[in-house]
């Protein structure tokens, strides 16, 4: 005797039922990755699209930071910081305009994948 069940079929359909989506792990994954939770709920493209934007912006601002700070540090620990102007050269090293306006492109993408999410969710639950 084999020891797994046999598949369940659904009501007036031939084939096997989806196993059923728990809403906690994809409001969990949707607060780890904005787009995730909305991709296991099956908003496929979407979910991607916004993954993939929150990740590249994260990932430069991310890039952007460890530039500036091995630039201050090279400046820092080189020489005389007060010294001259390298003190304004160790702070635009940080490109300060740059990392606000990435931070704001991801807190964007942020909540409008939260947005789509609660919509999508409510979608769902009905």
């Amino acid at each position: 005797m084999n020891g797994t069940p046999p598949p369940l079929v659904g009501a007036g359909t031939s084939g096997p039922v989806p196993p059923a989506k728990n809403l906690r792990a994809a409001t969990l994954l949707n607060v780890m990755l904005p787009g995730a939770g909305l991709f296991y709920l099956g908003r496929r493209a979407v979910g991607s699209v916004l993954a993939a934007g929150f990740l590249t912006t994260f990932m430069s601002v991310l890039g952007l930071f460890l530039y500036g700070y091995v630039r201050y540090l090279s400046i820092a620990l080189g020489e005389n910081l007060l010294e001259g102007d390298k003190l304004e050269q160790a702070a635009a090293g940080f490109h300060q305009s740059w990392l606000l306006g990435l931070a704001g492109v991801g807190v964007a993408i942020y909540v409008l994948s939260t947005v789509l999410f609660q919509q999508a969710k409510r979608r769902f639950g009905s």
